[in-house]
């Protein structure tokens, strides 16, 4: 197992439990308009996962949206980088992002038709494009400038129901936690 593994499965194990403080008003508001989601994980879930994990939250330090830092004779030492992204389509820029920087863990929070199961989605789900792009752009710049990381990925997305998926790549671009739901209302 990867060592840094543990780091992800943390952070993920206190997003799975702030989502399930949220009530199903709270996410259908969050879920209204691209920018309440935005909110809804700025002011809502981000900053009481860096508290639980006793960590700084920053808000757009290094243009990132949020960061999690350790705080070490009074200087902000950036632990977790978190990207979130509303479009599916574009959200390889925060994967480059993220790849550009140096911290044990990455995370890309995006919302996406993500589901490949048969009749999901009109025009199919994404899943299977994105992962192939996502660990491209990883074993890329692995190749020029190995920095050991995990980058977690976590997808919402609403059809019939409200459903959270995460995963989560090494620094080689190899999936090292599989796919999994961690949240469905």
């Amino acid at each position: 197992m990867h060592p840094l593994i543990s780091y992800w499965k943390n952070f993920e194990a206190e997003f799975k439990r702030e989502l399930s403080l949220v009530s199903k008003e709270e996410f259908s508001d969050a879920w209204g308009k691209r920018g309440n989601r935005t909110t809804f994980y700025e002011n809502r879930v981000i900053p009481n996962i860096a508290k639980s994990m006793g960590l700084k939250y920053l808000k757009e330090d290094f243009k990132i949206d949020y960061t999690l830092c350790n705080e070490v004779d009074g200087e902000n030492v950036p632990l977790i980088f978190i990207e979130s992204e509303n479009d599916a389509s574009t959200a390889h820029h925060e994967i480059r992002k993220l790849c550009c920087l140096s911290a044990p863990l990455k995370v890309l929070i995006i919302c996406a038709e993500w589901s490949e199961e048969k009749d999901a989605w009109k025009h199919g789900g994404v899943r299977s494009k994105l992962l192939e792009k996502w660990s491209r752009q990883i074993r890329a710049h692995n190749k020029c400038w190995s920095v050991p990381a995990i980058t977690g990925i976590i997808v919402a997305e609403w059809n019939t129901s409200l459903r959270f998926y995460s995963l989560a790549y090494d620094h080689f671009g190899e999936i090292v936690d599989n796919e999994k739901t961690i949240f469905e209302c």
